[in-house]
């Protein structure tokens, strides 16, 4: 009993200078190697992740806040994916990596990526300016002209290499992505503090003002748009009201028409309550 303790133990947490480190992945499978038939409870379903690691080591609240954003958006992600394989409609949601490792941008074809990092070099070497951005959390890709770059095979079992899998979804399209295909992003915490609200808010009107440059280069007339949303554990009326900022291009001329940041912003502490949103992503977005 001792020595299976001892390999429960080694799979899950590993030690970083004499401090336990939640192999996150692993303690997520460990609890869950089966995707929930019926429905899931997200909320539920962390609060038994964090119980079943603290009965296996003593590791911090600060480990377990570190890993609860990833759980959860596995979660997220396994429904989304299995969502659009079993229904008729065009909208996958794929969760994207940090951008220190990959640029949400390359997604685009060559050609309109091209703009996007012409756009960076002349801001900097002309005005010294950065173009900051981070990637969101899920892209959403228009999947009529590309659905079959991907297996349309549902997430059953749920274990690292599965995890690795879904996590790279994203590379399939690569590169391959026309104007029209990106039509929106989604930013998913676990909670909404003012300084999460104030960098949704950031990224949303960042992404906007950035698909209108594209749009005048590609000399685009009746652009579809994007869109941006939100979602978190839980909504206070504070964040839906901080989400319902402009989206700050959109009032530099009388010309446009002024639009939020954030298109939307949904509580998502179940699989129906992603159900919802994304029915209510695919009526905003307009198929």
């Amino acid at each position: 009993m001792i020595f299976v303790g001892l390999c429960i133990l080694n799979n899950i947490v590993g030690f970083k200078e004499n401090k336990p480190i939640i192999k996150v992945a692993n303690s997520f499978s460990h609890v869950f190697n089966w995707v929930p038939e019926d429905d899931w409870d997200y909320k539920l379903s962390l609060k038994q992740i964090e119980e079943e690691i603290k009965t296996i080591a003593k590791v911090s609240d600060g480990a377990i806040s570190n890993s609860r954003g990833q759980w959860f958006e596995w979660m997220v992600s396994i429904d989304a994916f299995n969502h659009w394989v079993m229904n008729d409609h065009s909208l996958l949601i794929l969760n994207l990596p940090n951008i220190t490792r990959f640029d949400s941008a390359s997604l685009y074809k060559s050609e309109i990526f091209g703009f996007v990092k012409d756009l960076r070099n002349k801001l900097e070497e002309s005005l010294d300016i950065h173009l900051i951005t981070s990637n969101p959390d899920f892209v959403l890709i228009d999947t009529r002209g590309l659905g079959d770059k991907f297996n349309k095979k549902p997430f059953k079992t749920i274990d690292k290499y599965n995890l690795d899998d879904l996590d790279s979804l994203y590379r399939h399209i690569i590169n391959l992505c026309e104007f029209d295909d990106i039509v929106g992003y989604l930013s998913l915490k676990t909670s909404l503090r003012p300084d999460r609200r104030l960098q949704i808010a950031h990224e949303g009107s960042l992404t906007k003002a950035t698909y209108v440059h594209l749009q005048t280069r590609n000399w685009i007339m009746e652009p579809r748009g994007i869109k941006y949303f939100g979602a978190a554990l839980a909504l206070a009326p504070a964040d839906i009201k901080g989400l319902k900022t402009i989206a700050t291009h959109s009032i530099t001329t009388v010309l446009s028409k002024p639009e939020k940041a954030v298109d939307e912003v949904f509580r998502i502490e179940n699989r129906q309550d992603l159900y919802f949103a994304i029915n209510q992503m695919i009526d905003i977005i307009k198929f």
